[in-house]
Formats: structure tokens, sequence, C-alpha cells
């Protein structure tokens, strides 16, 4: 087996048993800020980088823009 497949089949692995690298109260931490008492904090947050990033609020960068360098 090569190097890149066996990359491939721990990537499979972790996919399948979750992620152990987060702990259980990390897991209670990303579940309350996906849908529980911190969903609403943690949108707002969302929302405004995405007001203020133009990559992540989906409207791209214009060439001509005065904040890009060069």
């Amino acid at each position: 087996m090569s190097i890149g497949e066996e990359f491939l089949e721990e990537r499979r692995r972790r996919r399948r048993t979750g992620d152990r690298r987060l702990s259980p109260q990390g897991r209670e931490i990303l579940l309350r800020l996906a849908s529980g008492d911190l969903q609403d904090e943690f949108q707002a947050a969302l929302d405004e980088v995405s007001a203020t990033d133009p990559l992540i609020g989906g409207r791209g960068l214009d060439i001509n823009d005065s904040d890009v360098p060069g």
C-alpha cells in the first residue's frame, strides 16, 4: 500500500468513526454553537464576517478594487 493510499484509508476511517481529536467537551460546544443556546451569537459572528470579507461573503474580489494591492 502506497503512502497516498494509506493517507486516504486513514481519512476514510476518521470519516466513518468521527474525528477523535474532538473531545466530548468540544463536541458539546460545537453542538451548542450549531443548534443550541449559542446559535444566535454564532450566527451574528458569521454574518459580521460575511459582511466584511468579500470572499467569504460571496462577492469575490473586483480586480479594479482599490483594496487590491498592486
